[in-house]
């Protein structure tokens, strides 16, 4: 009975999965927020197939009607009673429940762990209030939020040194969050996967999950702070900082294709929804739900069956992108072929910090063109230890060369970031 039932929850999270991508993209067209839309489909897929599986157990055989679920025909008992062509011996069911629970253990003392050690690193960071907002300051964490009771914001401390205006979106963006309960939403998603790791529909829900809360809290920030080029830019240099960058030449966010790329497009996308469109994707999830109302519990054999499971899912997942207009200035993750290096000058070591022995750093930001050499008039200082510094990484710029990014084989410009350090001078 056991493998039946999994296969019917496979199944079920399937068809709910499907329903929830239909009303997720109704949700967005008509600029509503959806995290609620994952976590009902989250909760739908766990309680289903196990009201289906009590009501199995307590209905009595002949009762036709003991199967109905939420005015379905199907009858849910018939679980008992259609297994596959097979019946699992008992030390397979012991194993596959044993197996369960250790996966399930693992992951629990994982989220556990994480937990405390966010608790513990908590107590070392210092509180104070940054434009009326109370924060906690790390050298190494965040932005984030942290804490059940209290939320508590955390910021890195080169957050501090940002503009105001590019700090005020990062104070609301996670005053947002801790306005919203999300913290909550992440919790439930990750122990509900944890306690069902094997069910593909959940970790699928989850994920989903995550990435709508910050679509939806990008939405509530930008209706307060209006200006989507502005808050793009901010994403990414928030993301660029935790890369943690140490290379020579470092492009502007330096990872591929991910949710970040989707939160800046969710942002640019157009959100108008004509009324046939309104349509269609309400019918689709209205099937989609019927779909999960009248699955059966699978009679063929479960090999089969787990494939059918896995084409469902696929078919939930996939997506395809269409590449955008080869114009204006890309960043590293939207481009086929970075910018590299080709020719540099060193900066000089300010003569007055260098008999001082003061080392210091520069941050910048520029862009390359599309022969390879830096558009001076978008050299913009982000972060420097002193204006000697800033002048002699200047001062070099305009006599380096590089080779010109390019996406889909034509050249194009590539906003760039670059750290330069000024190390202490050798004695001796």
């Amino acid at each position: 009975m056991i493998a039946a039932w999994v296969l019917f929850s496979l199944f079920t999270g399937c068809a709910l999965t499907a329903a929830a991508a239909a009303s997720d993209r109704l949700a967005f067209l008509s600029r509503r927020p959806r995290r609620f839309i994952w976590l009902a489909a989250m909760i739908a897929t766990i309680c289903w197939p196990a009201i289906s599986l009590v009501r199995t157990a307590f209905a009595p055989v002949g009762d036709t009607d003991a199967g109905s679920l939420v005015g379905t025909t199907h009858r849910l008992s018939s679980i008992a009673v259609t297994m596959p062509g097979w019946e699992m011996p008992v030390q397979w069911r012991f194993g596959l429940l044993v197996v369960w629970a250790l996966v399930s253990s693992v992951l629990l003392a994982r989220l556990g762990l994480a937990v405390w050690y966010v608790h513990r690193r908590c107590a070392a960071w210092q509180t104070t209030e940054i434009d009326g907002v109370s924060v906690r300051v790390a050298q190494d964490a965040g932005p984030a939020v942290v804490g059940f009771s209290p939320m508590d914001v955390v910021l890195p401390e080169w957050v501090l040194e940002m503009e105001l205006p590019l700090r005020a979106l990062v104070l609301r963006h996670e005053t947002e969050h801790r306005a919203s309960g999300d913290p909550f939403l992440l919790l439930v998603a990750t122990l509900v996967t944890a306690l069902i790791p094997w069910n593909v529909a959940l970790w699928f829900q989850a994920r989903r999950l995550r990435l709508v809360i910050e679509i939806d809290c990008d939405a509530r920030v930008l209706s307060a702070h209006p200006g989507e080029q502005r808050y793009a830019f901010l994403l990414l240099t928030i993301a660029q900082r935790r890369a943690g960058m140490r290379q020579r030449l470092v492009p502007a966010l330096s990872e591929p294709i991910s949710n970040l790329e989707r939160r800046i497009k969710a942002m640019q996308a157009i959100r108008t929804l004509s009324r046939t469109n309104a349509a269609c994707l309400g019918i689709a999830a209205v099937a989609a739900f019927a779909v999960a109302c009248a699955v059966e519990k699978p009679v063929a054999t479960e090999g089969s069956n787990r494939a059918s499971a896995s084409n469902g899912t696929r078919s939930v997942t996939s997506s395809t992108q269409s590449p955008g207009p080869v114009t204006g200035t890309f960043f590293e993750f939207q481009v086929d072929t970075p910018a590299t290096l080709r020719e540099n000058v060193a900066p000089r070591y300010p003569s007055s910090m260098k008999a001082s022995g003061v080392s210091g750093a520069v941050f910048v930001q520029f862009v390359v063109d599309e022969t390879g050499r830096i558009e001076m008039p978008t050299f913009k200082v982000l972060k420097s230890s002193g204006p000697e510094f800033t002048a002699a990484v200047k001062e070099v710029l305009p006599a380096w060369r590089l080779n010109p990014a390019s996406v889909h084989g034509k050249r194009v410009k590539q906003l760039v970031e670059q750290e330069f350090q000024f190390g202490h001078p050798p004695r001796g």
